[in-house]
């Protein structure tokens, strides 16, 4: 534990009184030196492990916080060990966004700068396989400009108000935002983290300082958000073997059942009908030739009205 003389911040220098006043406001050192003494009795009691600074978190997560503007970024009162069984990382990250210059009415020369210093709470916990990349944070933080991000596509319309998706892919979304996801969220209200690889990043901003008690209630929040993680699924490749199954089985199956070679007996007993029509026994019992023309033979007898019979009696 160091003391405010020998404090070490961010970037590995130490600094004694004059210049941390001069980096920092008053209270702000305050602040920092008691969540480091808080924490490290913490650490000591639970058995994990405390530093006062780490600088080299500051870079190994490209999401919210770390990717937001600022600088004297420091990542102080880190504290790693394991709870329930879940390899954990926790630690403040310390940036100023914005600078406000202070100049004189007369002479327009500056006097003062005033800070505005921003820290985030952040823990990571190791997960036991590595995840798509996935980042969602609440619509509502002002902590965080988040405007222009979409919100998540999932069938929950009243859920989707209230986050946004960072540079996620929709796909890897609905994968890792299933209902009981969405649930623990909800209740336990455990709003911005993401997931890098094997590590699940959650961030908090709180009005005052995260003391120990906190720390610990989120530590139990975010086990049971890993519980309900679809962690072993990169199992979507091994459910595609069986949709082209059961397509194949409807058209596997219906073609000895159709029995094409017992169908050609049926044509026949459609053919055999067209020689035993009664359409062409009807044309014999008319009797076109044997109606009127057969009597009609008497005109040979009428013989005796020729000339030839009256010429013999002159």
């Amino acid at each position: 534990m160091h003391g405010a003389g020998d404090f070490t911040l961010g970037y590995g220098r130490r600094l004694d009184p004059i210049q941390l006043g001069a980096c920092m406001d008053t209270n702000e050192a305050k602040r920092i030196e008691t969540t480091n003494h808080e924490r490290y009795q913490l650490a000591t009691s639970s058995g994990w492990q405390f530093w006062a600074d780490m600088p080299d978190l500051l870079t190994r997560w490209q999401v919210l916080p770390f990717n937001q503007r600022g600088d004297k970024r420091m990542a102080f009162g880190v504290i790693q060990g394991a709870f329930h069984g879940l390899q954990f990382t926790m630690f403040d990250f310390h940036r100023r966004p914005t600078v406000t210059s202070v100049h004189t009415r007369w002479t327009n020369k500056k006097v003062n700068e005033l800070d505005t210093i921003t820290i985030d709470s952040v823990w990571v916990i190791t997960l036991p396989a590595a995840m798509p990349f996935f980042q969602i944070v609440s619509s509502i933080d002002s902590a965080f400009d988040t405007e222009q991000y979409p919100e998540p596509p999932t069938p929950d319309r009243k859920f989707n108000r209230w986050y946004k998706l960072i540079d996620t892919d929709p796909n890897a979304a609905m994968q890792v935002l299933t209902p009981p996801v969405m649930s623990t969220m909800r209740q336990l209200k455990v709003h911005n983290w993401s997931l890098v690889g094997t590590d699940l990043v959650y961030a908090e901003n709180p009005f005052f300082r995260t003391k120990p008690d906190d720390i610990v209630d989120v530590l139990g929040k975010l086990a049971s958000l890993v519980a309900v993680l679809p962690v072993n699924q990169p199992a979507p490749p091994p459910m595609q073997p069986p949709a082209p199954q059961q397509y194949q089985q409807p058209y596997q199956q219906p073609y000895p059942p159709q029995g094409y070679p017992q169908q050609p007996p049926q044509y026949p007993q459609y053919q055999q009908p067209y020689p035993q029509q009664p359409y062409r026994q009807p044309y014999p019992p008319q009797h076109y030739p044997q109606q009127p023309y057969p009597p009609q033979q008497p005109y040979p007898p009428q013989q005796p009205y020729g000339y030839p019979p009256q010429q013999g009696g002159y």
